[in-house]
């Protein structure tokens, strides 16, 4: 059976002078991306690369990440995709679970790489036409995604070729993508989605636009790129794709002609975001709801949303039917199959299987399980209901697992990140409804006095991805308990907190009237009554999304393009209108 680097290969050959990939800096023709592919999987050979042999690629998203991640194919191995920006023990975490010794880097962080034990490569600056090939098939490893471990350290879950090029094929017989259109890559390749926007289009002649580092996260800039390359499709979750609609202007959408199809995956998608959807694009975009898991490559199943979608009044669009060889089914706990309109756990079959979680077979033999019929199944934790026209509900967890801006995210392992700080007696995470939208994490803490929010954020930095930090930490004198000794999670709110989440301080009201302005956009988006102008936004309980909405109202009051890392470098009210002041002076200086 084929393997993903090989059809990319096939389709070079059909096509070599065509543009394959190309970003703000530069673009590689089908030619130029095989023969760096080639050249970098060489210098991976000679280390030892090969069939099974795992790599890690520690890279900001540009031209040469492509050309890595397809590089490692080409040499025969699994490719483990590791954001640059994360902890040290995070990046030390994964490529330790995956087994990778040797990472596929950029300068910048080749000595960091060394420092953990990593032999770092770069991509070849040079092509060679001399082809790279290895003896892999179907069933070996295509990559090793790493999801949230409950013990605190994360998952590998090992995902062949075939599984994968199942869904691109999906994806193609669904959106029959044409030689020369553009698909956009803007998700991290920590997220498996990201695969369908590299892959899927290189397999068929398109082209990848590769959106710079940090953009993801901007509505604007994702409009901005998908103009300027002409996109035919984008992906999305769906609090991102919120802010996409917020951020949408009229004059954008003649610029948006050539978007045809738009995939909503990772968390559940809201009818009001469905309606809104449909209010602006009608039926010129269709937009697909997708869900699945990485255990079972990506996705796997499909609805098209429609226009009654968003006039319903259930919380979510339903996921809909199974995707091509894929068996998604509704299972009891003896693992049955229940009639249409019960609740069951969703449960993953066909060919779309990973290969289980590396190195840990207790935990794989007890989430791929066979089923009646002797058929293997992945057990998602999903709790859904099959309706009597075949579409399923998503319903949420059987467990203590959330999705958190499109992220799993375990609970058990932020609790142990809490409770490794010295001075944490105790910790229970909750997930609780987002002002955005979707959810977000509360922390409830038993710890030594004089212990302060500030500190655990400082410390879980360092252990934990950003999505996984919680947006309040609230101080308790001890956590509820059941009669089983078991943590109380539904009467933790209710618990009076001993404490503020920091040591009280004298509130310092706006002085000048952007910083009027910035507090009063703050506190809307925040949910606040007031805001001290020396809080720091993610201890007021910003995060990522949020502080994308207050810079978007930011740009409607003072009409300046400001950067999307504004808030995170001028973290508090009096920092943001200062810098906004310098910008507006450096903008009248210009006119005068």
């Amino acid at each position: 059976m084929t393997t993903l680097d090989r059809l990319i290969a096939a389709q070079a050959a059909r096509t070599p002078d065509a543009q394959a990939v190309v970003d703000a800096r530069r673009a590689l023709t089908y030619r130029e991306l095989d023969e760096l592919a080639n050249a970098t999987a060489a210098r991976l050979k000679a280390l030892g690369v090969g069939p099974e042999v795992r790599v890690g690629v520690v890279m900001d998203r540009a031209v040469e990440m492509v050309v890595a991640v397809l590089a490692v194919l080409r040499a025969g191995g699994a490719y483990v995709p590791v954001e640059p920006d994360s902890p040290d023990q995070r990046v030390a975490d994964t490529l330790d679970i995956a087994g990778a010794r040797i990472t596929l880097t950029q300068p910048s962080c080749v000595d960091r790489m060394v420092s953990l034990g990593q032999q770092p490569v770069l991509v070849a600056a040079t092509g060679s036409p001399v082809p790279v090939s290895a003896p892999t098939g179907g069933d070996n490893l295509a990559a090793v995604y790493c999801t949230s471990g409950s013990t605190g350290r994360p998952k590998g879950v090992g995902c062949p070729h075939t599984g994968w090029i199942n869904r691109m094929r999906w994806m193609q017989d669904r959106h029959d993508l044409q030689p020369g259109e553009t698909v956009l890559h803007k998700t991290t390749l920590t997220f498996d989605d990201a695969a369908v926007e590299l892959f899927w289009p290189l397999m068929h002649g398109g082209r990848v636009a590769v959106l710079e580092p940090g953009a993801h996260r901007d509505p604007r800039a994702i409009i901005d790129a998908a103009v300027k390359y002409r996109v035919v499709h984008l992906q999305f979750v769906p609090s991102v794709l919120d802010l996409f609609l917020d951020a949408l202007t009229d004059d954008d959408m003649a610029g948006l002609a050539s978007l045809r199809s738009a995939l909503s995956s990772g968390e559940a998608l809201r009818p009001i975001t469905a309606r809104r959807f449909s209010a602006r694009f009608g039926d010129t975009v269709e937009l697909d709801n997708t869900w699945g898991v990485t255990e079972a490559s990506i996705d796997s199943t499909h609805h098209r949303v429609t226009t009654e979608d968003g006039l319903s009044a259930d919380e979510s669009v339903p996921i809909g039917t199974d995707m091509t060889a894929c068996e998604v089914r509704v299972r009891d706990a003896r693992l049955d199959e229940v009639p249409a309109g019960e609740i069951g756990e969703l449960c993953i079959g066909g060919e779309g299987l990973a290969r289980g979680y590396l190195g840990d077979p207790r935990r794989t033999a007890l989430a791929f399980v066979p089923a009646p019929g002797g058929r293997r199944v992945y057990r998602t934790g999903d709790r859904a209901v099959r309706r009597a026209d075949g579409t399923i509900t998503f319903l949420g967890r059987v467990d203590n697992q959330v999705k958190i801006r499109g992220v799993r995210v375990e609970l058990g392992e932020v609790e142990a990140a809490l409770v490794a700080h010295p001075a944490v007696l105790g910790a229970a995470v909750v997930a609780v409804p987002a002002i955005a939208g979707g959810k977000q994490l509360a922390a409830y803490v038993v710890a030594e006095p004089k212990t302060t929010g500030a500190d655990l954020r400082a410390y879980l930095g360092d252990h934990l991805t950003s999505y996984a930090i919680p947006s309040t930490i609230t101080f308790v004198a001890a956590l509820p308990l059941l009669a089983s000794g078991k943590v109380d999670r539904n009467a933790l709110t209710a618990v009076a907190p001993t404490a503020p989440e920091e040591e009280p301080a004298a509130f310092l009201a706006p002085r000048t009237t952007t910083e009027e302005t910035v507090a009063a956009i703050w506190c809307a988006v925040l949910g606040l009554d007031r805001v001290s102008i020396d809080r720091d936004f993610l201890d007021a309980g910003g995060h990522s999304l949020l502080a994308v909405r207050v810079l978007s109202r930011l740009r409607q009051a003072y009409e300046l393009n400001l950067p999307i890392k504004l808030i995170f470098e001028y973290p508090t009210v009096q920092d943001t209108a200062a810098r906004i002041e310098q910008l507006l002076l450096a903008d009248l200086a210009e006119v005068h």
